[in-house]
């Protein structure tokens, strides 16, 4: 039966993020997911071959994009993403399988500096840099996503680098007050406006605004219960987009993409996929480290 979905999530196996987002997804669930892609174990070559087939499975069910995400920040497995490079460019090819061509890796760009962008470009084939943001402050953003002291973000120098690589530079905005605050306003009215010059300033051809996702009694649930933006808000930002924007299309799991100032525009208010069962298409299916192929992030998601 086929199963469209738009793209592939890889899920980067790694023990322990580097990471502490206050906001973390992954935190909140219990679920474990073996790490299969693991070259010292006696059955790797089975589950490469499980890992190949459900790549080949997502190509045929009409996932064209490749999103590099993960439990953990993906940039800190860079001998997976190796692997996974070869995957993609030989062994697909050989089994009658086109290569993911549009690739794209969401990343709080801990770790990433020239000689990363470099090797993403050249050798995995990254053409869009989704940069995860909690604040437009650098302090703020590296205390909200809980960043190792000796290994903060500087954005403006990121964003630089992403463009002098010639990545589509994306600004994911996880909208709490955190980013609001760091506009430097104290309205919607004024602080709408200060983010879209803030996302020109630092060169984005692409904006996502996303809305956060609790589920359970636990540390992050409650972060996000005092945190988040409410919903007038997104009210507030829909009406923005609307009467400063144009309307460039609908993609095929339901939202509508705008351009404001030349910035493409996407509001993500499921980050989780949790409406599937109501759009034409999923979001995306999800390769994890178990070598099992997902219709979301939970285990009950599982397709094969």
């Amino acid at each position: 039966m086929k199963r469209n979905a738009q793209s592939l999530s890889i899920c980067v196996p790694g023990k322990k993020c580097i990471n502490q987002c206050k906001f973390c997804v992954s935190c909140m669930h219990a679920d474990a997911y073996k790490n299969q892609m693991n070259e010292n174990l006696p059955f790797y070559d089975l589950y490469f071959e499980d890992y190949v087939k459900r790549m080949i499975f997502a190509k045929e069910n009409d996932a064209n994009i490749m999103m590099i995400t993960g439990d953990i920040e993906p940039l800190q497995n860079r001998h997976f993403l190796q692997t996974l490079a070869m995957i993609n460019k030989y062994v697909l090819p050989q089994r009658s399988c086109s290569a993911f061509n549009w690739i794209e890796i969401q990343t709080s760009a801990v770790g990433f500096d020239e000689g990363y962008a470099r090797f993403l470009r050249n050798t995995v084939g990254v053409s869009v840099l989704s940069l995860s943001l909690s604040s437009f402050d650098d302090e703020v953003n590296s205390t909200i996503v809980g960043m190792p002291k000796n290994m903060k973000v500087n954005i403006q120098k990121v964003c630089e680098t992403a463009k002098k690589y010639d990545f589509t530079l994306r600004l994911s905005l996880n909208m709490s007050y955190g980013m609001l605050w760091s506009t430097g306003e104290r309205s919607y009215s004024t602080m709408i406006p200060a983010i879209f010059l803030k996302a020109e300033e630092l060169g984005a051809d692409q904006l996502t605004f996303r809305k956060f996702y609790a589920d359970g009694d636990n540390e992050q649930s409650k972060w996000i219960e005092n945190n988040a933006v409410d919903d007038t808000f997104f009210v507030a930002l829909h009406n923005y987009v609307k009467e400063k924007g144009k309307l460039i299309g609908v993609l095929p799991y339901g939202y509508n993409q705008y351009s404001v100032n030349g910035i493409s525009v996407v509001i993500d208010e499921d980050c989780m996929n949790e409406a599937k069962a109501q759009k034409e298409a999923s979001k995306y299916f999800v390769l994890r480290p178990d070598c099992k192929l997902y219709d979301g992030w939970n285990k009950e998601d599982i397709i094969f």
